[in-house]
């Protein structure tokens, strides 16, 4: 009887604790295994490319690579009906391309979430700034441009003209 209480508790404990090994789930934006799948997923992922989407901060560089990839992989599935028919080296040209665009996409999707620790002036203490993506990118994107229009605005120290003045036709 005393062997089973110790027993009976190392499984109660363990059945309610959580699991410290478990992986934390990551979503794929691409998971190409059929045709029609991947049809709604291409769909989907350049829909939300667009301006207001979850990926509209993809540069047009990384664009151009997405749309790339997401060509050899609807060539690659058109020559066979489904993944498990394709030869090792179909196999691993299909997912070398989606890795790339579910790489490119996870990197710029604007749901994600980043956290800073900063300190404020004065204080050894730091405090969590946890923001998504998209706002960060915004609030860059913003004061970039908040500087660009002081800077045409400003008067420059050297006495010559700044940009404004010059596109008006002052400065001589």
């Amino acid at each position: 009887m005393k062997r089973i209480y110790p027993a009976a508790l190392l499984v109660v404990t363990l059945a309610f604790a959580p699991a410290p090994f478990a992986k934390e789930r990551v979503e794929r934006p691409l998971t190409a295994e059929t045709r029609t799948l991947f049809d709604d997923q291409a769909a989907a992922i350049r829909q939300q490319m667009q301006p207001g989407g979850h990926y509209e901060f993809v540069s047009t560089a990384e664009r151009a690579e997405v749309e790339q990839n997401l060509d050899r992989i609807a060539a690659a599935l058109a020559q066979h009906p489904d993944v498990t028919t394709f030869s090792d080296a179909d196999k691993a040209a299909l997912l070398q391309a989606q890795e790339n665009v579910n790489a490119v996409l996870t990197r710029n999707d604007g749901r994600r979430l980043i956290c800073q620790r900063e300190r404020s002036t004065g204080s050894h203490l730091g405090k969590d700034k946890c923001q998504t993506f998209a706002e960060r990118e915004r609030a860059r994107r913003s004061s970039e441009s908040e500087v660009r229009r002081l800077q045409m605005k400003a008067p420059t120290s050297s006495g010559l003209p700044n940009a404004a003045d010059l596109r008006r036709g002052g400065g001589n």
